[in-house]
């Protein structure tokens, strides 16, 4: 699959380049190749390997935005929610939450009590009642005596990281080309005749690949300023960070529902989301000024989710009790003049949309699954302003078959996943972590991202390595090599310094 469409990039010209596999590239692929543009989708890395492999789960109807009485933001959100809910009900699902809220302040039962019928008013009443519940099976597990504030939400069934991917693989025409591990270097718009000249790398073969394009989206998410800057694209926006990170803990057998916590500090919450076998606990909120800082969680990160998860559950938590980690930086918009150093919950999810006409580029700010196919809606309509016409790509749903896909049990789960080899087939997976992270949810369920709290499933790890590696011991090795040393830094290390 990859190999064929590595050709099909350097014939003819495309439409559109879309540079980003994040959930607004991949949507928003799906969107041009479903109304029969010719576009290529580029991503440096897997497709949903960044922020959008790091969230929680939640389809969010704006809850958020009632504190700040952004009254249209709210319906906007409630009725994108609503339409997932009701078009993709094999990937979104609605979602009971309990609400436990604080003795006193604006997290107080009758303040989130009146916020959440007018929630419900504003989703114009399509989902649940909310409702007050002073006995629930949770009750046991928490450290004080709480009432529960049930309200209905939304989910993702699966994984973000394959709700991203089937936007890319459900959805195929005759020229739709989507590269991962391939990373755009230079390029130039000429005059002359009108398009992008550009050229990438690609990674996993370390060939330069050339294509040409008559218009360019940035949906690169943090990346987003950098590859403007590089290309000369000038915007009145700019993304600063916050980091989240959020613990995959051993699930509570009791637990049967999302809950949601007061912080006890800027009016902020922490969640607690049942996925499987584990439950996720988080997101911290943390601003950071530069990318790199927000690769990895750090030891304090760890301690500040242990330390609120005690003050939460009748038990406190180790990090004995930590399955996995997830973390993910929150690209938020902000006008290019931007210079305060504000608490990342005080700025706006929303997201921004900018286009430079003269050169046919267009940049995508902000980033919310929410959103996501509203979002490609109003990107495709600004790209039918500045781009009218179109070769007219005959359009097809070919999607990868999963339900005859090959499956194997992983030792300790009872869920079956598609094998490695099916995966490597008809999912663009190109290494161990494509597989056990976005693929599949092991690595996320397994404690050491699969290895095993002792190594207990190594030799696994290496037959799949090999059939990656095709049957090259060597190179199968090398897999199993860079898998173990990328556990041992983003895992193991920062755990032993908690």
């Amino acid at each position: 699959m990859r190999e064929e469409n590595k050709d099909a990039a350097t014939s003819g010209i495309f439409d559109v380049a879309i540079i980003g596999g994040g959930i607004n590239g991949a949507c928003l692929y799906n969107q041009l190749c479903r109304e029969g543009r010719r576009v290529i989708l580029i991503e440096k890395s897997d497709f949903g390997s960044g922020t959008s492999q790091a969230s929680a789960m939640m389809v969010w109807g704006g809850l958020l935005y009632l504190g700040s009485l952004d009254f249209p933001a709210v319906y906007s959100f409630s009725a994108s929610r609503d339409k997932m809910i009701h078009e993709m009900a094999e990937w979104v699902s609605p979602c009971w939450f309990r609400f436990l809220p604080a003795k006193h302040g604006l997290l107080s039962k009758a303040p989130v009590t009146l916020a959440l019928y007018l929630y419900w008013l504003i989703s114009q009443f399509k989902r649940g009642r909310p409702r007050i519940e002073k006995q629930f099976p949770e009750k046991g597990l928490l450290a004080r005596d709480n009432v529960s504030l049930l309200f209905e939400e939304a989910r993702i069934m699966q994984s973000d990281a394959r709700f991203v991917l089937h936007w890319i693989t459900r959805n195929t025409n005759s020229g739709g080309v989507a590269l991962n591990y391939c990373e755009l270097e230079e390029g130039a718009f000429s005059d002359g005749d009108g398009s992008w000249h550009l050229s990438a790398r690609d990674r996993i073969g370390n060939q330069e690949i050339s294509f040409r394009t008559r218009a360019v989206i940035n949906c690169a998410g943090v990346w987003t300023d950098r590859i403007n800057a590089s290309f000369g694209i000038p915007s009145p926006y700019k993304h600063v960070f916050s980091k989240g990170v959020i613990l995959g803990m051993r699930r509570h057998r009791e637990q049967l529902a999302p809950m949601i916590f007061d912080m006890g500090e800027h009016n902020d919450v922490i969640t607690s989301i049942p996925w499987g076998p584990i439950g996720l606990w988080g997101p911290t909120e943390t601003a950071i000024r530069d990318i790199e800082q927000g690769f990895s969680a750090l030891p304090e990160d760890i301690h500040f989710l242990l330390h609120h998860y005690g003050r939460c559950y009748r038990r406190a938590a180790t990090t004995k009790d930590i399955v996995s980690l997830r973390c993910g930086i929150r690209p938020l918009v902000v006008k290019a003049s931007y210079d305060k150093d504000e608490y990342p919950l005080e700025l706006s999810r929303r997201s921004r949309i900018t286009v430079d006409k003269g050169k046919s580029w267009v940049s995508v700010y902000g980033s919310k699954i929410t959103g996501c196919r509203s979002l490609a809606a109003s990107v495709a309509r600004r790209l039918d302003a500045i781009l009218p016409e179109r070769q007219k790509i005959s359009a097809e749903e070919i999607p990868a078959d999963q339900a005859s896909a090959r499956t194997f049990a992983f030792p300790g789960l009872a869920e079956k996943f598609p094998t490695i080899d099916w995966c490597m087939e008809h999912e663009y997976c190109n290494t161990l972590e494509d597989y056990l992270r976005r693929r599949t949810n092991i690595s996320q369920w397994v404690p050491r991202e699969g290895l095993g709290s002792e190594d207990e499933n190594l030799q696994l790890l290496r037959e799949m390595s090999l059939t990656l590696a095709r049957g090259n011991r060597v190179k199968a090795e090398q897999h199993l090599a860079a898998y173990r040393a990328s556990v041992a830094d983003r895992f193991d290390r920062v755990l032993e310094n908690v």
